[in-house]
């Protein structure tokens, strides 16, 4: 894809983004993926916003497989400078994959998270990472619930000022668990 001349690529991304915008059952995974894999290309900077745009709807979608797409994209898009705070809008709707029934898309979600964690500034993080632990708690895969401890190792580094003693006790009423069951056979 970095071959093709880059207005073509443009048109191309816009185009998928088009398609992704009106709901198509049909065509939507193919879309994405194609999508997702044009997130690699660094000149369509001004085109990343419309996928910005698409990408909640998409998260919360039923299609098996898709929110853990989405997330892979997002994950792109957090480890390109120009692009990673403006994933940040997308906050709310990737802590919801951790409640989610797929394993798949929360154990993406994790290092998704992580990623946004270290973008925030000022109070956030030490919000964000309170609003986490409650969501940690129930994870079920050993992947995931690995993910998990790595999420609060990173969460505690970030909390600062009054909020460390309460996401200290967070932590252990939520960390103790995941110990527990880390290697729990189903």
């Amino acid at each position: 894809m970095m071959k093709t001349p880059r207005p073509l690529r443009s048109t191309i991304f816009c185009h998928l983004a088009e398609l992704l915008s009106v709901e198509d059952p049909t065509w939507e995974m193919i879309a994405m993926v194609f999508l997702v894999e044009m997130l690699g290309c660094t000149d369509l900077n001004e085109e990343l916003d419309r996928a910005l745009e698409i990408f909640p709807m998409y998260l919360q979608s039923q299609c098996l497989g898709m929110p853990s797409l989405v997330l892979r994209g997002i994950l792109r898009l957090i480890e390109m400078p120009d692009t990673a705070r403006k994933t940040l809008v997308l906050l709310p709707y990737v802590m919801e994959q951790l409640q989610g029934a797929d394993s798949d898309a929360s154990a993406v979600a994790l290092p998704v998270l992580s990623n946004m964690l270290r973008l925030l500034e000022g109070r956030m993080p030490s919000l964000t990472a309170l609003a986490l632990a409650d969501k940690l708690q129930p994870l079920d895969s050993d992947t995931v619930r690995e993910l998990s401890i790595r999420l609060f190792q990173n969460a505690m580094g970030l909390v600062v000022g009054a909020e460390k003693k309460k996401m200290k006790k967070e932590v252990w009423d939520s960390l103790l668990p995941l110990l527990f069951h880390l290697h729990d056979q189903d």
